[in-house]
């Protein structure tokens, strides 16, 4: 089922509900990734259907069906990193409206991981539980040097033009471990029928703005200020899941920085699992199976 709901600046968003779930006890939002789209995790949402949980998801701005056509995939708008947040908000008042009985969970992958970091900075407390896919801690050198060039071409440019310098300074080295599988996005997956679908999408693998970069810049610039991550509510469980072999979390290092974070903050219960030979899309792995399966036997403990 799909609905539209209109923002609180007007914007038409696009959200995926799967709801054919006998006998509910809760419900996912999943926020999706960068340059792709939530109608990518229809598989996983049906077997989570099938396990009891309804499932929501919207397209974020710039991107899917929200993004409205090809040409403005990567467009964001002013201010879009915490724009986007506050969407993921407005689609959980509608969750809870529609089941108020139900606890509410939150996926966030890749992109979607920094949007959910900075979402449970300002609503964890509402939150049963968060899974983080293809995240990472992202700081340091790289976000300061991020910040600097977007910040100078966004002068020079304005926001909506696509900045293919960017786009090669934070993905051009993302594929040089996977060259001889033949394709441009091979870091994704082992799957490569899935990639091959990936690259064949004409919502997905764009090149993204300069605003886009801008703003995402300025977010990641807050997420790891200590007087912000001290907001996240201590009891909040998180489950922090990547492929050993994703450029995304640094093979693993990154990964783990995000996950002691959390720990010296004093969040209680907080898990790290990576996954051997996985790249950056374990929900769309050659095993991705066991990732599903991970997920739910991690959903029915914090159920329990």
């Amino acid at each position: 089922m799909v609905e539209n709901l209109t923002a609180k600046d007007g914007k038409n968003l696009y959200v995926y509900c799967w709801d054919k779930a006998d006998n509910p006890k809760g419900m996912i939002q999943i926020f999706h990734g960068m340059a792709e789209h939530s109608g990518r995790y229809k598989e996983f949402a049906e077997y989570l259907n099938r396990k009891g949980f309804i499932v929501y998801s919207s397209d974020h701005r710039g991107h899917g069906k929200t993004a409205d056509t090809v040409e403005e995939i990567g467009i964001i708008g002013e201010d879009g990193f915490n724009a986007i947040v506050e969407d993921k908000h407005l689609i959980f008042e509608q969750m809870k409206q529609e089941h108020p009985e139900l606890p509410m969970f939150l996926l966030g992958h890749s992109f979607g991981s920094f949007l959910a970091q900075e979402y449970i900075i300002r609503y964890g407390k509402e939150l049963k539980g968060v899974v983080l896919s293809g995240s990472a801690a992202q700081k340091g050198a790289e976000v300061y040097l991020g910040g600097l060039i977007s910040s100078f071409q966004r002068e020079i440019s304005g926001e909506k033009k696509q900045s293919k310098l960017l786009d090669t300074l934070s993905f051009g080295s993302y594929n040089k471990r996977f060259k001889g599988d033949g394709y441009k996005f091979s870091w994704l997956s082992t799957d490569l029928k899935e990639v091959k679908k990936y690259e064949e999408d004409p919502f997905c693998g764009a090149v993204f703005s300069i605003g886009f970069f801008y703003y995402l810049m300025k977010g990641l610039r807050n997420l790891y200020k200590k007087e912000r991550l001290k907001l996240i509510q201590q009891e909040l469980p998180i489950f922090i899941i990547s492929g050993e072999d994703d450029p995304v979390g640094g093979y693993g290092k990154l990964v783990k920085g995000l996950f002691e974070i959390y720990k010296e903050i004093g969040i209680r219960d907080v898990t790290l699992k990576l996954y051997p030979g996985f790249r950056h899309e374990i929900l769309n792995e050659v095993k991705k199976r066991e990732v599903y399966e991970d997920i739910l036997n991690w959903l029915n403990h914090i159920y329990a």
